[in-house]
């Protein structure tokens, strides 16, 4: 299961460092310790560490030129939400790699969203409105991947995600 999500997630970026990315994945992707006595055995867990894997991201995205960061970033966070079969969109995931460097700090919705105007200007691909922003971080609160509570925005860093085995 978890080399069919690697698989899965390398096939779609194109990195120019593929051997770092895929160790960035190995450290970022793994799967869960389950004890013995599973209540349920056709389940697969994998642990995802999104704070580890949004800081190894910024180095790897920035070797195609600081200029272009972001939008690499934003791709190869796409591939692996795809990987994970998480539903995430393009803008969802720009909004997550503009906030890889929060960590475990928190962060206000309406500062957030200023910061994205600006950033917006140039990328305008991503662009939501304000509806659409408060959306998409519901949505990504929904996802698991942000915790978000009365106007604060916060990074899950680590969390489980686990598949039914056919």
């Amino acid at each position: 299961m978890i080399q069919d999500v690697y698989d899965k997630i390398l096939e779609n970026v194109d990195v120019t460092a593929m051997d770092k990315f895929k160790n960035l994945l190995q450290k970022s992707i793994t799967v869960a310790i389950i004890p013995e006595n599973d209540p349920k055995p056709y389940i697969e867990t994998l642990s995802f560490k999104f704070g580890p894997m949004l800081e190894g991201l910024e180095s790897l995205a920035g070797s195609k030129g600081k200029d272009k960061t972001l939008i690499v970033g934003t791709q190869m966070l796409a591939a692996i939400f795809n990987g994970l079969e998480l539903n995430v969109d393009d803008a969802e995931c720009f909004l997550l790699f503009q906030l890889r460097k929060l960590g475990r700090f928190r962060k206000r919705e309406s500062d957030l969203l200023a910061e994205l105007k600006r950033l917006w200007k140039d990328y305008p691909e991503y662009e939501l409105s304000d509806i659409d922003f408060s959306k998409a971080l519901k949505s990504l609160m929904r996802e698991k991947l942000l915790l978000y509570r009365k106007g604060n925005i916060q990074l899950n860093t680590s969390f489980v995600i686990r598949y039914r085995i056919d």
